[in-house]
C-alpha cells in the first residue's frame, strides 16, 4: 500500500517491502524533494519525495513518545499532589 502522507522528521517507519527495515526521517527539505533517513543499524540514506509516495511505508510509534507522555503524567499527578501549605513557610521574624 503505497504511503499518501508527507515524512515526519523525527517519526519512525517501517519498510514493508524492505523485510520490514525500520529508519527515523531526519530530515526533510519539500523544496527540493528530499528526505534524509537513518536505519536502525546507523546507515543513513536519501529518498526522493516521489519514491517516497511509492514506499509501502507504515509509521510506527516511537518508544520515546510513549515514555515521554507517562513522564508527562506522573508530573502532572506530582503537581496535583502538592500541598499548597508547604509553599508557605513561616517566617521566623514576624513573631
Amino acid at each position: 500500500m503505497p504511503m499518501y502522507e508527507e515524512p515526519v522528521v523525527g517519526a519512525f517507519y517501517e519498510d514493508r517491502e524492505e523485510d520490514g527495515r525500520t529508519f527515523e526521517v531526519t530530515a526533510f527539505d519539500e523544496n527540493d524533494g528530499t528526505i534524509e533517513i537513518q536505519y536502525s543499524d546507523g546507515t543513513t540514506d536519501e529518498i526522493d519525495l516521489d519514491d517516497w509516495y511509492g514506499m509501502d511505508l507504515e509509521q510506527l510509534e516511537s518508544d520515546e513518545e510513549e515514555e515521554e507522555e507517562d513522564v508527562d503524567d506522573s508530573d502532572a499527578a506530582d503537581e496535583d499532589d502538592t500541598d499548597p501549605d508547604d509553599d508557605e513557610e513561616p517566617d521566623e521574624d514576624e513573631e
